[in-house]
């Protein structure tokens, strides 16, 4: 059995080792398609052994990708984006696995768990089940200038879940400081698709969410109902994402649009996808919005709730907002006088992030009135004595909240600390 690793990249220099050393083990074969890079793409890809072919570039990712289809020898292809990486179990396991399936004529594709990541904080953005597996010469093909899909003879390839092995795939290329470049480059293509009369199942979605990120909320609007129109909509990974932009659209617009007309999509969005827990979340965002905090307390608990058991049909960007669910709940907790809650949800932000110093100040301002050796010990289950980026965090955040004590208790830790740490 052989496996072809395939990538298509332009001026990737920065990424595209780390994509290749976690496949370099995998693959018996790597392809690179370059588009005009005019950094040192090219000679790494070389140096991993990589046979690399150009394609001029023509404002059109499918045809790219499918022209190192069209180079790959393999019995298997793994399809990443340069700004893509195998996690190293899924380098151990992968062989493994697709010699498991591989007599299985039935299965044509695998999907691996997507993990997008914001490069600068390390931050979970959203996880989603995409093919990045698949058989070669089976007539497989990507189609779609940008966002392309992978069809077979015109439909979706049947895809393999393996339930026993986490195949996941780590993906940067959303970090806040590259969306703007990809947004408008993004958009001007698809402008031109629809223009020309060219409308895949997902197009007005990708729309809906462009405006959004770009605070367009009247364009995200239409294009979200748009998507919800279109009938194949609903057999995407992204069939409930409409819902969310409309809805958080429509909360940025509250002055146009009434809260009875939100929660009429906020019902029909939960409705159509009960068990998805950002459905949960925008109704969480719309109760909150109205003053009303016991509703918007139990919607937050049901969607983090449902993403603990989350089996990922379908996209799933509650990921992402799982750390101002938490920060929400504990202020709403407060707010009712329920200081427990608040306190427990307060550290479920800093398990997430120990650098939130709003979570912090929070749950200071219920602890604050125990000895000072309690407080400590307490912030010691999230921050460590030995580490002086903890030390210097609880230092600065002390002197900020007001506290002398304990701000010199840390910085005279943090000269203390082993510099190593």
């Amino acid at each position: 059995m052989k496996i072809s690793a395939c990538l298509i990249a332009k001026n990737e220099a920065k990424n595209i080792s780390r994509c290749l050393n976690s496949i370099k083990g995998t693959a018996d074969e790597i392809i690179v398609v370059d588009t005009g890079s005019t950094d040192n793409t090219v000679e790494i890809a070389e140096s991993f052994g990589a046979k690399v072919f150009f394609y001029e570039w023509d404002n059109n990712f499918s045809n790219a990708r499918n022209h190192a289809l069209d180079k790959a020898t393999g019995d298997w292809l793994i399809f990443l984006d340069a700004d893509e990486y195998f996690g190293p179990n899924t380098q151990k396991q992968l062989r493994t696995v697709l010699e498991r399936i591989s007599n299985n004529k039935t299965v044509d594709a695998v999907l691996c768990k997507i993990i997008n990541i914001d490069a600068q904080s390390g931050r979970v953005l959203s996880e989603n089940p995409t093919i990045r597996i698949f058989r070669g010469k089976s007539g497989i093909r990507y189609e779609g200038a940008i966002h392309e899909q992978l069809l077979k003879h015109g439909r979706l390839p049947t895809s393999a879940n393996i339930t026993d092995v986490s195949l996941i795939v780590y993906h940067t290329g959303y970090s806040a400081d590259l969306m703007p470049e990809k947004i408008q480059r993004n958009l001007k293509i698809l402008e031109k698709d629809i223009e020309n009369n060219i409308i895949t199942n997902l197009t007005y979605y990708y729309m809906s969410s462009m405006h959004y990120t770009l605070k367009n909320y009247d364009e995200a609007i239409k294009y979200a109902l748009l998507s919800l129109a279109e009938p194949e909509m609903k057999n995407t990974i992204m069939a409930y994402m409409p819902y969310v932009l409309l809805v958080k659209s429509m909360l940025e617009l509250k002055d146009k649009y009434s809260y009875e007309e939100i929660e009429k999509y906020i019902a029909e969005a939960i409705s159509n996808y009960p068990t998805h827990p950002e459905v949960w979340y925008i109704r969480a965002l719309a109760k909150k919005a109205q003053n009303q905090i016991p509703e918007a307390i139990e919607s937050y608990r049901k969607a983090i709730e449902l993403n603990k058991s989350y089996n990922l049909l379908l996209n799933n960007g509650f990921t992402g907002n799982l750390e101002s669910s938490y920060y929400d709940l504990a202020v709403l907790s407060s707010s009712l006088g329920n200081n427990v809650n608040a306190l427990e949800y307060y550290y479920e932000v800093l398990k997430i992030n120990k650098r939130n110093f709003d979570a912090l100040a929070g749950l200071y301002k219920l602890i604050k009135d125990q000895q000072p050796a309690e407080i400590i010990f307490f912030l010691s289950s999230i921050y460590k004595k030995e580490n002086k980026e903890d030390l210097a965090f609880l230092n600065t955040s002390m002197a900020k909240i007001g506290d002398k004590l304990l701000s010199n208790y840390y910085y005279e830790a943090y000269k203390k600390a082993d510099p190593v740490n």
